[in-house]
């Protein structure tokens, strides 16, 4: 099936509330394959995905959210009121993000696969021109405008004091405050690993090349100051491709309130220093990264 009739089945799903046809494009979907993949081996995963609850913008076609789901989300909640739900575990320290967030999603869908919960939500990639409120209205998805999904997978419950095998310490505040709403947040285009911290699945630091040869490789300025260990406390948590940029807590590096800093390093080698207070960027980075306001 090409984009141009995925596109048209979209709008058709949403503007009729048909739950059932969104159940079966959210199966589609290149990232929540990649997460089925993850879990089990095969993409073939998401294609038995189970849509558990739906609310949509408006309310038409609305679908009460399973009672046991990890967010404790009211059955009789409408999309707002699940977005605070969500978010109430860290909306005091990243508002702006939370009124982009607020701005831009238009469903939220709770989805799952192989007994393990996420939340999708629903938003227009590059949107151009405001968001109708009734998504009758909706624009076709062709060119920049097009629907895309970004999931959220399970909380990570940590306590202060539980040491973390990544860090052989505990999860610094801000990390395990976010990580309490979703472990993870990625669509196709982004992707924010918190659960790197606890599994150490994909984690990666730019002391991973500590004693080799860089005459092996592009001897670029980061990966020279990696080999040589300069940055043993950066651990990568984000990547943005379109921005072609990626995103590192610098352990050593922390704010007054024990946080560490966010650091960037670009696609060309180059690193940004010191880095910016944790909640700064995710209040003012992270909605461009995601919805490119």
């Amino acid at each position: 099936m090409d984009i141009e009739e995925t596109n048209r089945m979209w709008r058709t799903a949403l503007a009729e509330g048909d739950s059932r046809g969104v159940e079966q494009l959210l199966r589609r979907d290149t990232r929540l394959r990649l997460l089925g993949h993850e879990s089990s081996g095969t993409l073939e995963t998401a294609e038995t995905a189970e849509l558990r609850g739906l609310l949509l913008l408006g309310g038409d076609g609305d679908v009460p959210f399973a009672g046991d789901s990890p967010w404790g989300i009211p059955a009789g909640a409408g999309l707002a009121d699940a977005l605070e739900q969500v978010w109430a575990p860290v909306a005091r320290y990243c508002p702006g993000f939370l009124a982009a967030l607020r701005a831009e999603v238009f469903g939220l869908a709770l989805v799952a696969m192989e007994n393990v919960y996420l939340l999708g939500y629903l938003y227009l990639a590059d949107r151009s021109g405001e968001l109708p409120r009734d998504l009758k209205d909706l624009a076709p998805y062709t060119g920049s405008n097009s629907l895309d999904v970004l999931w959220g997978t399970a909380p990570t419950l940590v306590g202060p004091t539980d040491v973390i095998p990544l860090l052989d310490e505990p999860l610094p505040a801000g990390v395990r405050d976010l990580a309490a709403v979703h472990a993870s947040f990625t669509s196709f285009d982004f992707d924010l690993r918190l659960d790197r911290f606890t599994t150490t699945l994909g984690a990666s630091t730019l002391a991973d090349h500590e004693g080799e040869d860089p005459g092996d490789y592009d001897q670029d300025e980061d990966f020279v100051r990696a080999a040589n260990g300069e940055f043993d406390r950066w651990i990568q948590f984000c990547t943005c491709n379109s921005a072609a940029e990626a995103y590192f807590l610098d352990i050593a590096d922390r704010d007054p309130h024990d946080i560490p800093r966010v650091a960037l390093s670009g696609i060309n080698g180059t690193s940004e220093r010191p880095g910016e207070p944790f909640w700064d960027w995710v209040n003012q980075a992270l909605p461009s990264l995601l919805f490119c306001v």
